[in-house]
């Protein structure tokens, strides 16, 4: 059943969970969630939180988001991966431009 996450205030965009912080919390279960969630920033993009399904080179341009399981990708797409690099099983924050 969905529920309502906003409103959602204070996120850092430029932060990330590794998946060495997730096993700190008890397991593979991330602080910040669910994925898929989405927000708008400051800047007029839409930021989406996803999981690296693979290795992602920070500030990669042409990322692309599965819309039923929230797995970025680093090609083939419209959404920008946050300025640090990403490890498969990494969250963060992609953006796209909200218009």
């Amino acid at each position: 059943m969905a529920f309502t996450i906003t409103p959602l205030a204070g996120i850092d965009f430029n932060d990330t969970q590794t998946v060495a912080e997730q096993a700190l919390n008890g397991g593979s279960v991330p602080t910040f969630g669910p994925a898929g969630a989405e927000v708008f920033g400051s800047n007029g993009k839409r930021m989406v939180w996803a999981v690296a399904g693979a290795a992602i080179t920070a500030s990669t341009t042409t990322c692309s988001i599965n819309a039923s399981t929230f797995v970025a990708t680093g090609s083939a797409g419209s959404y920008s991966s946050p300025a640090v690099a990403m490890a498969s099983g990494d969250y963060g924050w992609f953006s796209a431009a909200s218009v």
